[in-house]
């Protein structure tokens, strides 16, 4: 009586790799409403938002928001994947976003 072997076939999948956090610090000038910043799928943005005059602070998801105090203030974030990040819509504003781009 003789032994049959059954071939046994391994199959492997690639685990996924987490991406190492990033830092994002995007400023702009001139370019009103401008897209500046999208947080990448599957990541996650926590920053601020800020402006040099005390008008508009920038759009989020085609939602302005100004700046709710007579000076220079910023406004901390928190977006998802998806979110834009736009400039401010006045064309001589300097418009900045600085922050940490992380995994979701």
């Amino acid at each position: 009586m003789g032994l049959t072997l059954d071939p046994i076939t391994f199959t492997t999948t690639a685990a996924a790799v987490a991406a190492a956090d990033k830092s994002i610090n995007v400023d702009s000038q001139g370019s009103a409403s401008a897209i500046m910043y999208t947080v990448p799928a599957g990541r996650t943005f926590i920053g601020y938002i800020w402006c040099n005059t005390n008008t508009y602070i920038g759009r989020v998801n085609d939602v302005s928001f100004r700046n709710p105090s007579s000076g220079v203030g910023r406004l901390e974030v928190r977006l998802t994947a998806g979110d834009v990040f736009k400039a401010s819509p006045t064309a001589s504003d300097y418009t900045f976003i600085q922050g940490l781009e992380s995994n979701a």
